[in-house]
C-alpha cells in the first residue's frame, strides 16, 4: 500500500478537522509539560479534561467525511 497526500490539501487544509484537532493536540500536551511551573496556577483536571476530550474529539473525526470526492483509499 502506498501512502499518498490528498491531492489538493493545501487547499483544502481550513477542511481538515482532524489535522486542526491533532495541532490543538500537540500545543495542548506541550502546555501540559509546563504545567510543573504553573501548578498553583492552573487545575491539572482541567488540562486531564481537556486531553482526554481532544483525543476523543480526535477519534471521533476520524469518522467523519472530511473532504468530499477525496480518493484516500
Amino acid at each position: 500500500m502506498k501512502l499518498t497526500l490528498i491531492p489538493d490539501w493545501k487547499t483544502e487544509l481550513h477542511r481538515l478537522w482532524t489535522v486542526r484537532a491533532s495541532l490543538f493536540m500537540f500545543v495542548l500536551t506541550g502546555a501540559v509539560l509546563g504545567l510543573a511551573a504553573f501548578v498553583n496556577v492552573f487545575n491539572p483536571w482541567f488540562f486531564l479534561f481537556l486531553s482526554c476530550a481532544g483525543y476523543g474529539l480526535i477519534g471521533f473525526l476520524r469518522l467523519v467525511k472530511q473532504v468530499p470526492k477525496a480518493d484516500i483509499s
